[in-house]
């Protein structure tokens, strides 16, 4: 009787400790996809501004670009899940951004995509 209440106890901190192991790797594993898009913006940003203190505006310009192409395609690929609180704060931002100018396609692909 004794050591069915043992055995039993051990199964339950297996199961336990299973569970925890389980969550915190599954946490670590989704955050660094997003901890690494972090760092290499931030390092691109700091070339960018790098760049710009050198008076290569072209350059920083192509630099600034060519990123924005890549997480634009990202997010195609990713096709993230967009809710109502998204997309209006997606539209706050573009127009803090461009301001009073057109929302025509033609006019936003001209600025880098």
């Amino acid at each position: 009787m004794k050591s069915k209440i043992i055995f039993s106890i051990f199964i339950l901190l297996v199961f336990l400790s299973g569970i925890g192991v389980g969550m915190y790797g599954g946490l670590a594993v989704g955050a660094s996809p997003s901890v690494s898009q972090l760092w290499a913006g931030a390092k691109e940003m700091q070339a960018a501004i790098s760049l710009i203190d050198k008076q290569e505006v072209n350059k920083a310009r192509s630099l600034l670009c060519n990123s924005i192409k890549t997480r634009v395609v990202i997010m195609d690929f990713a096709q993230p899940i967009k809710n109502s609180t998204s997309s209006s704060q997606l539209q706050d931002v573009e127009n803090y951004v461009f301001g009073q100018m057109k929302k025509d396609k033609s006019e936003l692909s001209a600025i880098c995509i």
